[in-house]
């Protein structure tokens, strides 16, 4: 009877002996396994958003910028067109732009921004379908006196076309700088004074040399200078000068640079004078001769005690010709006097590379496209360009000279902004 028995539970199991075991597992886990509350299920959801508005923030980084040259004659400004990480290469701080040429790889309809060259605009752009996410800009060069009010045929609402502008122009939404100098975080160790006096000490230099590139100017610079070589000598070299520099190879460019290095090794002081002289205008070879061992006089409308150290130039608008070469020669004969002029070399460091230069208003604009501006439009370009802009002469300040040369036509287009002088 016993060995039935025994039989019966392990062939027939008790049904109640199999619902005790399940019940007791049941209030196990009621009373002692953590049950999900509405606060984890929003703390779940939390950090799934946080997650997700992280991937959000990246994407602005990898939403690609394309950005339209409409009418370009210059070059590529030291970019690789229609390469998606040529902005990455140059070292921009955003670098999800690509550059580009081709209306065919990039739709105009469909560009972020179009950059347009005002010095070859023949007419008003078509340009259908203007998107609300698009940018018209224009692109400036050169001061407007260089071109008559309305040197084109324009459309009745050329004045409303553009929103943002580059130019050399402080108060342009994307500014083009020519060159600019900047405080080192740690002086350098070189003592360039002292080097640049030895140097002095072992080669005698010259007084005045000038470089010029482009004859004529509006801003009279011929003039002034034909005045001072009355009291002192200047020797002209380039294209428009009286003495040839030692020919170079590569681009027209970079030829010019060992050029202004002879220069700087034998003259004590290089003009820079302005073919304008507007408010901002300064052009590359200023910041050159201020990289070198040389002392630059400038001649134009920029305020040059806001762009480069005090006492680093000297001010020809601050003097008339008989008394700038009064000055220059005080300073030829005393050493201590001169050599104050370079007491910044070891403090700054001066940007005028020609990479650099091109790049950067193009690395800007990127930045732009990647920041949430509010909407912005032209109404009136020329109120903008023309009227605000102020250019004057050396009568302006007081100056006479007594020969005055007189420019009819200076509306030289086609010589790349590399070569300003």
């Amino acid at each position: 009877m016993h060995r039935h028995t025994l039989r019966a539970l392990f062939h027939r199991p008790n049904r109640h002996c199999l619902i005790y075991p399940l019940w007791l597992f049941f209030l196990f886990n009621v009373f002692f396994v953590k049950q999900p509350t509405i606060r984890d299920v929003y703390d779940d959801y939390h950090q799934l958003d946080v997650v997700q508005r992280v991937d959000m923030s990246t994407l602005k980084d990898t939403d690609v910028k394309t950005i339209l040259l409409w009418n370009p004659w210059y070059g590529d400004f030291g970019f690789t067109l229609d390469d998606v990480s040529s902005f990455s290469r140059v070292g921009c701080k955003f670098k999800n732009c690509v550059l580009s040429k081709n209306k065919t790889k990039v739709v105009p309809e469909q560009a972020d921004a179009i950059v347009f060259l005002y010095t070859n605009l023949c007419e008003l752009p078509k340009v259908h379908g203007r998107q609300g996410f698009q940018r018209y800009v224009l692109l400036t060069d050169d001061p407007p006196m260089c071109y008559p009010r309305n040197y084109f045929e324009r459309d009745n609402h050329f004045g409303s076309f553009f929103n943002w502008t580059i130019s050399y122009r402080k108060n342009a939404d994307v500014t083009w700088k020519r060159g600019w100098v900047k405080k080192l975080d740690q002086p350098l160790k070189k003592n360039s004074f002292s080097q640049i006096r030895l140097r002095n000490s072992k080669k005698k230099k010259k007084l005045v040399a000038w470089y010029v590139a482009r004859c004529g100017s509006k801003s009279k610079r011929e003039a002034y200078i034909n005045e001072l070589r009355e009291y002192v000598e200047v020797d002209s070299y380039g294209p428009c000068g009286e003495k040839s520099c030692p020919e170079t190879s590569g681009t027209p460019g970079a030829a010019i640079l060992p050029c202004l290095d002879m220069l700087a090794n034998n003259y004590k002081f290089i003009l820079a004078f302005e073919r304008y002289i507007c408010d901002d205008f300064v052009t590359k070879r200023f910041f050159d001769l201020l990289d070198r061992d040389t002392v630059p006089i400038v001649f134009g409308g920029a305020d040059y005690a806001r762009i480069a150290p005090s006492h680093s130039f000297i001010d020809a608008l601050s003097f008339s010709p008989r008394q700038l070469a009064d000055h220059l020669m005080k300073l030829e004969k005393n050493e201590n006097q001169y050599l104050r002029h370079f007491w910044w070399k070891d403090i700054y460091q001066v940007h005028s590379g020609y990479q650099e230069l091109a790049s950067q208003p193009f690395c800007d604009l990127c930045e732009k496209l990647n920041s949430n501006l509010p909407p912005k439009i032209y109404r009136d370009i020329d109120n903008w360009w023309y009227n605000s802009t102020k250019c004057f002469g050396p009568e302006d300040r007081g100056i006479v000279i007594r020969h005055n040369e007189t420019i009819e036509d200076l509306h030289n287009v086609q010589v790349p902004w590399s070569f300003d002088d």
